[in-house]
């Protein structure tokens, strides 16, 4: 066996541990919050020690295929959650986890064999963009999460409302710095910044709808659809990462 499939296989057996241990994580629950952090905090080490031997067995960043975009996605949720472990909001913990714990778990149906970057991948730009949209969506289900938790709060739902906030403002600045490697990806692999992709059109359709709900705050009549929008927004997004590869079609999509 050469090196590389013994490192993916490496790779392959964290994974599976980081799945026992992300599911026991699920299945026993989020423990006291003095323990919460250096818990899953544990875990994320571990699941980057998986992407980044799996990224050393393939020579290239880990974000090839299917199996590791949805690895990729779930740590970044899994890392915008730690930064908000000491929230006591359950709801809140929960709904973020789940969701980075999902695309984990989807992660698991797709084959983990060595898979190689196409030549179109192999710029700088490629290596820039996509993590950071990965982040930004990340953000997002954050303001989402904080939308379902701030629908069950009975007390102060201040709290939600900065998260809210927080996920709208830094996930439009982290998705307009992600489009921008995007398009010079674009000149370089397709000969233009711009493409009459699914996943391109539908890029700039949830770039129009977040930097809108950063303007709620401009009509004070319109600060009470934040939640909602919220909500909405992690559909479209569900449709920007997801339905364009799997329901419409991309050129951009993850094999």
């Amino acid at each position: 066996m050469d090196t590389a499939h013994f490192l993916n296989q490496i790779s392959v057996i964290l994974y599976w541990i980081c799945f026992g241990a992300y599911s026991a994580y699920w299945i026993l629950g989020f423990t006291r919050w003095k323990l919460r952090f250096p818990i899953l905090l544990g875990f994320v080490i571990l699941h980057l020690a998986t992407i980044t031997i799996r990224g050393i067995s393939i020579e290239y960043f880990p974000l090839t295929n299917k199996y590791e975009s949805f690895n990729a996605f779930a740590v970044a949720t899994f890392i915008i959650l730690l930064i908000y472990a000491r929230t006591e909001s359950h709801i809140y913990r929960m709904t973020l986890f789940a969701i980075g714990y999902g695309f984990f778990v989807a992660a698991a149906i797709f084959p983990k064999g060595l898979s190689y970057a196409p030549p179109l991948m192999l710029t700088i730009w490629y290596i820039l963009h996509v993590p950071l949209s990965f982040f930004c969506y990340a953000l997002w289900v954050s303001a989402m999460a904080a939308a379902v938790a701030r629908y069950f709060a009975s007390g102060e739902k201040r709290l939600y409302d900065q998260i809210i906030d927080s996920g709208f403002q830094y996930g439009l600045i982290v998705f307009s710095i992600s489009m921008i490697f995007g398009g010079l990806w674009g000149y370089v692999a397709w000969g233009s910044y711009f493409l009459w992709d699914a996943k391109v059109v539908w890029s700039v359709i949830i770039w129009f709808f977040y930097a809108t709900c950063l303007h709620l705050d401009y009509w004070q009549e319109a600060k009470r659809f934040k939640p909602p929008m919220a909500i909405l927004g992690f559909i479209i997004l569900l449709m920007t990462y997801v339905g364009t590869s799997f329901l419409i079609g991309s050129s951009h999509s993850f094999r």
